[in-house]
Order: structure tokens, then C-alpha cells, then sequence
């Protein structure tokens, strides 16, 4: 089982050192690197120095944006968007929402800018992360595309008309985010997240041909749910990958745990390993320190997300 952890990362490369050597020790295959808009503008020594360093240690380096557009999990604040206002969502009343829209070209073009570059500085993979239906977007791309694809108005569609166009959209940005990062860089690890409430989705983006490995985040740790129920959409997902030959990747919460429920997150592990998918993540990097996401108790948190890694590389 592949085992990695996704990290906010320095913009030092000293500190990129410390913390990619000590990744290397507890045996991780995996640097999953979060990105943010302003690392590209202002603070570029995460993408310069990491991939090298990374591999020099013999880890793969991969590359999330997030928070990019405002959009794709935490971390927001974009400044393309503060640039390039006609990248904004728009509300059914003409209004601007403070996100960007993902198929608006304007926005595309930027985050294949991006890629580009991440191409350039060696990363062996790209990650989409948790990409999930716009359903209060009206801008003129979102309508564009709505009228190509169904010859009607976005703005006359009933609720189910709407739902399956947002759905629509996802596996169009999944696909059309794929096919250009394997079109620039062929060998490119081509990844993707889609969150347990977007299973809805989970079929179609497994058959999406430039995508390489799916996964989810079965992010309970903070919840009384039965880990027992873990088995079934972990199972759902394991066979729709093999079905496709894709990697099978999962997720297990070392962020925002509040205190007292650092059990869950063994509890969580044990079970996630139990069901031996082809890659398990961590998200962050000693339990998110330092960030608005942080844990609680972020030692107490890593210490149990540790228990875990060592499971996953038992024989």
C-alpha cells in the first residue's frame, strides 16, 4: 500500500529538507503538496525547491492547488480572481459569488498555467481535489454550456434538469483537467478526489480515460458515525477503480480534530487498512499545525494518524 501525507510545505528549502527527511523515515511514498495561488506570485520556493528535494529522498511529489478560484478545499484566497472578476460565479440574480467558476475559460486557462508550471518544476503528479457541483452558478459560461449541451436555458431547467447538469460539469472539468495535464506531460499521475456526498459521481469520473487514481475522504473523525459503515462506499469505490484500472486512493483525517477523538482516528485507519485500497493519504502534515484547520491537540492527533502508517506497512 502506496502511504503519503499532503503538507502546506516552507518556502525555505532548509525546512523542506527537515520535514521531506523525516517523511523518508517513516517510510512514505508520498508528498502531497497543497499549493496555494500566492505560493505561484510571491512565494515560489514550495514549487522550486520541493519536487527535487522530494525525489532526492525518494518520495513522489504531487501537486494540489488548493484553494484555488476559491474553490477546492481549504485555504481560500484568491488573488487571480481579485485580477480577473469575470472568473467569479454568478447567483441567479446577477450578483457576483465570492468563487470562481471552473468552466469559465478565463478560469481554466489560469489553472493550466499553473500546471505548466508544476509540469516544469518536476512534480510526478497533479491532484484534483474535491471538485463539486457549482449549483448557484448562472455566469455566461455556465449558461454557454448548459444551452450546447441541452438547447435550452440554464435559467427555465427544473431541479433535476439542474442537478444533472452540475454532476455534468464535475466529470467535464475531471476529464478536461486530466487529458490536458497527460497531453503536456504523458507520464503524469493524474488524481483525483471526489467527496462521499458527490458519490453520485464516483462511476462516471472512474471511466474518465486521462484519469489515473480516485479516491475519497471519509472525513468522520469528529462524528459518532460506526467506522463499520466505512466498508461499503470504500467497497463501492475499490471495485468501480479496478473495473476501470484506476488506483484506488483513500483519505484519513488529521485536521480539525477536536479534542478527545484522536481514537477515531486509528479507529478510522484500522479500517481504511483493513480494506487494503492501492494508496493511503493523510491530510496534513502533523495534524495541520500552524494553520485555521489545525487539531486540537496536533501531536496527539499525528501520534494516532502515525499508528495508522505504521498499520499500512505492516506485511
Amino acid at each position: 500500500m502506496r502511504t503519503g501525507v499532503s503538507t502546506m510545505g516552507h518556502h525555505d528549502p532548509k525546512f523542506i529538507e527537515a520535514d521531506i527527511a523525516e517523511m523518508q523515515s517513516l517510510g512514505l511514498d508520498d508528498v502531497l503538496v497543497a499549493i496555494q495561488e500566492n505560493d505561484f506570485a510571491y512565494f515560489p520556493g514550495k514549487i522550486n525547491f520541493t519536487p527535487t528535494i522530494a525525489r532526492d529522498y525518494g518520495l513522489r511529489p504531487v501537486a494540489i492547488f488548493w484553494g484555488v478560484l476559491n474553490l477546492f478545499g481549504g485555504g481560500r484566497s484568491s488573488q487571480f480572481l481579485l485580477d480577473h472578476p469575470a472568473g467569479l460565479q454568478v447567483a441567479r440574480d446577477g450578483s457576483p459569488r465570492a468563487a470562481g467558476c471552473y468552466m469559465n475559460a478565463l478560469c481554466r486557462s489560469r489553472i493550466m498555467e499553473m500546471i505548466d508550471v508544476i509540469v516544469a518544476r518536476g512534480f510526478v503528479g497533479y491532484f484534483v481535489d474535491e471538485p463539486t457541483p457549482l449549483r448557484e452558478c448562472f455566469c455566461p459560461a455556465c449558461q454557454a454550456t448548459y444551452d450546447a449541451w441541452y438547447g435550452t436555458s440554464l435559467r427555465t431547467a427544473d431541479a433535476s434538469q439542474l442537478e444533472a447538469f452540475r454532476q455534468r460539469c464535475v466529470v467535464d472539468y475531471v476529464q478536461s483537467i486530466a487529458t490536458y495535464c497527460k497531453g503536456i506531460a504523458p507520464g503524469m499521475e493524474t488524481i483525483a478526489c471526489l467527496m462521499p456526498h458527490d458519490e453520485a459521481m464516483w462511476e462516471q469520473v472512474s471511466g474518465i480515460q486521462a484519469l489515473d487514481n480516485l479516491g475519497t475522504d471519509l472525513y468522520w473523525v469528529n462524528h459518532d458515525r460506526d467506522v463499520a459503515e466505512m466498508v461499503a462506499p470504500i467497497t463501492r469505490l475499490g471495485n468501480l477503480c479496478q473495473s476501470n484500472g484506476k488506483t484506488h486512493h483513500e483519505w484519513l483525517q488529521c485536521w480539525n480534530v477536536r479534542a478527545g477523538r484522536e481514537p477515531r482516528i486509528v479507529d478510522q485507519g484500522r479500517v481504511l487498512v483493513k480494506m487494503k485500497p492501492d494508496a493511503l493519504y493523510i491530510w496534513a502534515w502533523k495534524g495541520q499545525q500552524g494553520t485555521a484547520e489545525t487539531c486540537d491537540d496536533p501531536a496527539a492527533a499525528w501520534e494516532a494518524a502515525l499508528q495508522v502508517l505504521r498499520l499500512a506497512k505492516q506485511p
